[in-house]
């Protein structure tokens, strides 16, 4: 089994558990995990694969969404209170 395969197995149960007990901050770190590859090579994902060159201003959209939900979720995390703003 390859080392990226791997880590999307240990990844979802994590994922999952994140979701069930409220760990916000783990699903945060995903977003903000999304952003390194999505500026790294021109592409994101929305509904549809988005490249940097063909639409640039919906590309740079996305990952801005990705860094301030990354961001709200730690915060939702490391602040309880903030988290009643999310909801």
């Amino acid at each position: 089994m390859s080392r990226t395969r791997l880590i999307n197995y240990l990844a979802l149960p994590v994922l999952l558990l994140g979701a069930v007990f409220g760990y916000y901050w783990i699903w945060g770190l995903l977003f903000l995990w999304w952003l390194v590859p999505s500026v790294m090579t021109g592409q994101t994902a929305l509904v549809f694969d988005i490249q940097r060159d063909e639409d640039p201003v919906l590309f740079w959209v996305v990952v801005i969404i990705w860094a301030l939900f990354g961001v709200m979720m730690i915060a939702a995390s490391l602040f309880p209170t903030y988290s009643i703003w999310l909801v």
